[in-house]
């Protein structure tokens, strides 16, 4: 073996022996903190508690300790203690040479889902929080949501649920993208009732939504598969179209250019937008306050068909009489 060849492996070795005389020193896992992102209203859990259930390994590099099985570790405790329910594990912080910081948040009561005479009270993910026997719609707690499937054979405190309706994890989502944030979609909503309908000209069956507000206005979203968010967007400019503009001395309701708004009341009692190239003078009607308070929004996509390429954009709203 050549003398440069030796010098060579030596200075290799003396750097992989550095590294990890480094790694089990410097870089030792030697404590974990907690971060608080939110305000706590419901979270009963001492930092030692959170720091206890993680159940790190002190003494192992920061460089290679993975973090999700720490993660997993919080997320399940609920099973030993339901306060761990409400704890959204933001990330795990690794602040060099030798700490971990977590960042947590307290996850927030959206949904009171009625399940086996008793309601679970669950986030925008579907975990449940707590179970209560009683439960009273008001602006200030959850939303009501009756019709959710629930797939799970067994419940507990801190469980995420497997839900047959899906698109129901994206609702809060949707809800941020318009601009209404938790407060103000527990102050706008008293209840939802998911279901089923079926399309008259294809014959298939799609979930639809049913919202009733503190304000006792009637929202129909059909199809919560498709466009959802687009959806909820149309309904509430649709909701903020409607019910802004002024009205007469005769209740009849004049748009931002002091017009009336025409519609038009097809077969199957629904109100929709005057169209001169798809309706005749004689179909159309002034919209008036009365009629808008005797109806609900609905929103829904045109047929869907595999003949026909639809988008998301391909959706529309119309006013429907209550029975």
């Amino acid at each position: 073996m050549s003398k440069k060849l030796i010098i060579t492996l030596s200075v290799v070795f003396s750097v992989i022996a550095v590294f990890l005389i480094l790694c089990w020193t410097l870089f030792a896992l030697s404590s974990v903190s907690v971060s608080f992102e939110s305000t706590t209203k419901n979270l009963n859990v001492t930092e030692e508690e959170i720091v206890e259930a993680g159940k790190f390994r002190y003494g192992a590099t920061v460089l290679f300790e993975g973090k999700k099985k720490s993660i997993k570790n919080i997320n399940e405790y609920a099973s030993e203690n339901e306060n761990f329910a409400y704890i959204r594990v933001v990330n795990i912080e690794t602040v060099f040479p030798n700490k971990f910081v977590i960042h947590v948040a307290e996850r927030e009561e959206l949904f009171a889902v009625e399940h086996e005479s008793q309601f679970l009270i669950c986030d925008r993910d579907f975990r449940v929080l707590r179970v209560t026997d009683n439960f009273v719609s008001s602006q200030d707690n959850a939303i009501l949501l009756i019709g959710l499937k629930i797939e799970d054979e067994e419940i507990a405190v801190g469980d995420f649920l497997n839900i047959g309706q899906t698109s129901m994890k994206r609702f809060y989502a949707f809800m941020l993208q318009n601009n209404r944030d938790l407060a103000e979609q527990l102050g706008k909503f008293k209840e939802i009732e998911l279901g089923n309908y079926r399309d008259e000209i294809t014959g298939k069956e799609y979930i639809s939504m049913t919202m009733l507000t503190f304000q006792n206005r009637k929202f129909v979203i059909n199809n919560i598969d498709f466009a959802f968010a687009n959806k909820i967007q149309k309904m509430f400019a649709t909701e903020s179209a409607l019910f802004s503009q002024n009205v007469d001395e005769d209740g009849n309701i004049i748009n931002a250019k002091g017009d009336f708004v025409y519609v038009v009341k097809t077969e199957s009692g629904e109100y929709v937008t005057f169209d001169n190239e798809q309706h005749s003078e004689e179909q159309k009607i002034t919209l008036t306050y009365q009629i808008l308070q005797n109806c609900y929004i609905k929103v829904d996509n045109l047929t869907l068909s595999d003949y026909i390429d639809r988008t998301e954009n391909d959706i529309y709203y119309s006013l429907v009489e209550n029975q």
